[in-house]
């Protein structure tokens, strides 16, 4: 009989022997109020190979998804459907000029709807319109004083998200134009406001200055159910997702700073203590509402990051005696260690540290649903059971191809297989953990469509509403003057010809 794996210096028991509940330390919270493309030939199916454990999962998604009871500001959890046909056709292609040599632009952002695919460039957030006669063109300009610093994957039912930039102050010259332009670096301009707007219609539903974060170039937000969390190193604050009343605040001086949030169904905050130099790592749950810890997990010392994959159930990625993760440790309902599971760097896809950015919810490339984990592993997805930390299964991709995982649908996985050179289309499948059972969602011709967008590691990529979009994070500038004036691939998004 086994209890799986041996006990492990990443849960440090506190003064008392248990890993929390403590209050978070040194911390007051204020609260303030309660590609055309045409059908290849069809790819043969993948193979679910499974292992111990490998039967059920997802069900407890599946039921939250599909019961219907999620209110209009709760995070979405979609639900996707076979479209009418696989044979994938071009539905947004958005490019960008860029006039200065040497200089990159910062793309942070790539959301969807049903009906609109926004993407952000600089200063900018462009909507365009999915689906009808007039799809792929422009719906709407949001355009800001200075540029993006911080953005969240999460969008609620009713179609909202959550940004923040920097404000009308910052980044203007001598004679008081703006030099906050599409090509004004996030990293030089201090990111002080904070906004939800409406993915559909472009349209700020709120906006609100970050008091404290005026000198910050370091922010950070999420959403939880109802909520949107902000934290920019000297502090933190929580709104209402509708209305933006602020509902807590920290900005006390501590020994114990938070670095970030991980939202969704739940609220983790990342806490760092002591020497800046040679910190020591928390995970806390919160209550979104008041801002009070309901569990502390201790990281052990001598990590050197610390990384929060998944608030529900909670998944953490830490950096182990290196600057790269090496293992992902899953929690429980009360913040104790469940499992370890030791990585392969090499070999592995997570998309967890990103340089000299504030975003602790990161490990984008690493899903996670009620049972398992879910990530790359060369040529296949290697499922990971999140009680014992075994492996729970694992899909193969077509011979020399890549697989990787994008979110659960529901009970089910879906996943990106890029073409990739080796004369086959690109494509998306709907995977179930269950019966090993692949369904294909869309067939394309990737190549020069979809281009260098199609890293996962490096881009976003996103499926929504049978459709799915290939984003930039960073596009690149000319290297020389010969260069200026030629145009720069920022987002492609296919969907169903049918």
């Amino acid at each position: 009989m086994s209890f799986g794996p041996p006990p492990t210096p990443y849960n440090v028991p506190g003064p008392d022997g248990s890993s929390g509940p403590p209050p978070r330390t040194g911390r007051r919270r204020t609260a303030v109020g309660a590609v055309a493309a045409v059908l290849l030939v069809a790819l043969a199916a993948g193979v679910w190979a499974f292992g111990p454990g490998g039967a059920g999962g997802g069900s407890a998604s599946d039921a939250r998804a599909a019961s219907g009871r999620q209110a209009p500001d709760d995070i979405r959890e979609t639900v996707e459907k076979r479209p009418p046909s696989p044979e994938g056709t071009a539905a947004v292609s958005y490019e960008e000029t860029l006039r200065t040599v040497g200089r990159n632009v910062s793309a942070m952002g790539t959301w969807a709807t049903d009906k609109v695919f926004a993407k952000g460039f600089g200063n900018e957030i462009k909507g365009f319109r999915l689906g009808g006669p007039d799809a792929s063109e422009t719906a709407w300009r949001l355009t800001l004083p200075g540029p993006l610093c911080a953005v969240t994957r999460h969008v609620s039912v009713d179609g909202r998200t959550a940004i923040a930039y920097a404000g009308e102050d910052e980044g203007r010259g001598e004679d008081g134009t703006a030099d906050g332009g599409p090509e004004a670096d996030p990293l030089t301009s201090a990111c002080d406001r904070l906004a939800v707007f409406d993915i559909d219609t472009g349209k700020k539903m709120w906006d609100t200055k970050l008091a404290g974060a005026g000198s910050s170039l370091a922010v950070n937000v999420t959403m939880t159910d109802g909520t949107v969390v902000t934290a920019w190193g000297e502090g933190s604050a929580a709104y209402e997702l509708s209305g933006g009343k602020r509902l807590w605040a920290d900005t006390d001086p501590s020994a114990c700073a938070d670095e970030g949030f991980a939202g969704g169904r739940d609220l983790l905050a990342l806490l760092s203590c002591g020497d800046s130099a040679d910190p020591t790592y928390r995970v806390q749950k919160i209550d979104p509402r008041t801002g009070d810890a309901q569990w502390t997990y201790r990281v052990a010392r001598g990590v050197q990051g610390v990384y929060l994959v998944s608030s529900s159930p909670a998944v953490v990625a830490v950096a182990a005696g290196d600057v790269v993760v090496t293992d992902l440790i899953s929690l429980d309902e009360r913040g104790k260690r469940r499992a370890t599971i030791r990585l392969n760097r090499d070999h592995q896809v997570l998309d967890c540290d990103r340089t000299f950015s504030a975003v602790v919810e990161s490990c984008g490339a690493i899903v996670v649903d009620d049972e398992r984990l879910y990530l790359s592993e060369e040529d296949h997805i290697v499922a990971h059971d999140l009680a014992t930390g075994r492996t729970a299964g694992k899909f193969d991709a077509p011979a020399g191809g890549e697989m990787h995982p994008l979110r659960m649908s529901g009970g089910q996985l879906i996943a990106y297989r890029p073409g990739r050179g080796l004369g086959r289309p690109d494509a998306v499948v709907a995977l179930d953990p269950d019966s090993g059972e692949e369904t294909l969602l869309l067939l394309f011709s990737g190549g020069e469509e979809v281009g260098a967008l199609d890293d996962p590691a490096q881009n976003d990529i996103v499926y929504e509403h049978g459709r799915v979009f290939f984003g930039a994070r960073t596009v690149v500038g000319p290297y020389d003057e010969g260069e200026v004036g030629g145009t720069d691939q920022v987002a492609v998004g296919i969907e169903s010809a049918g």
